[in-house]
């Protein structure tokens, strides 16, 4: 396996509950300001939107982080978490093997 293999690498997928327009209208400021601060653990992240493309429905995270601990903790600590726009997060194991993202392919 190449040296790229990334493998404290997550994806995290938010879905937004019932107060989720709410809470992102009140707290996007402060949460770009936090995505600022963990910048050098996130691959890619932003909002995920309905299929009209008009409405945002939750949000995805492609993180670089130490452990799925620090996943968590950086998720938790969002503002958007924090406050109660998601109803849902789930946590998945990555292999970030091939894209323009990551510049090529890892084999």
């Amino acid at each position: 396996m190449s040296s790229k293999y990334e493998k404290t690498a997550y994806v995290v997928l938010c879905r937004d509950g019932p107060k989720g327009e709410s809470v992102r209208a009140a707290q996007t400021p402060a949460h770009l300001a936090y995505i600022e601060t963990v910048m050098d653990e996130v691959n890619v992240a932003g909002p995920l939107y309905d299929n009209g493309g008009e409405a945002p429905v939750g949000s995805l995270y492609c993180l670089h982080t130490r452990s799925l601990a620090r996943a968590r903790e950086i998720i938790e600590n969002d503002p958007y978490a924090k406050h109660g726009a998601f109803q849902s997060i789930e946590y998945f194991p990555h292999l970030p093997a091939a894209g323009r993202y990551l510049g090529g392919k890892v084999w």
